[in-house]
């Protein structure tokens, strides 16, 4: 739920930066369009490196698994 509430924070806070746009002010514009795209795109990648230590500690995880299945079957085996 935790971070459920701060992907909202994280998109209220871009869509605000959008809201606040002042059309007829061309670098005021770019410059909000802009920042509310770093503000996404570093969102995004922390939450990509979360997964990807995630997915990393899984197969880990997995690995040991394996190996203790394996060890398992090796003594009853025996």
């Amino acid at each position: 739920m935790i971070n459920e509430i701060a992907t909202i924070d994280v998109i209220q806070s871009a869509l605000d930066q959008l809201n606040n746009v002042d059309y007829n002010d061309k670098v005021e514009t770019e410059k909000k369009v802009v920042n509310a795209k770093i503000t996404l795109q570093s969102y995004r990648d922390k939450l990509q490196n979360e997964v990807d230590q995630f997915d990393e500690w899984a197969k880990t995880q997995s690995d040991i698994d394996t190996q203790l299945n394996l060890e398992l079957e090796e003594q009853r085996g025996k």
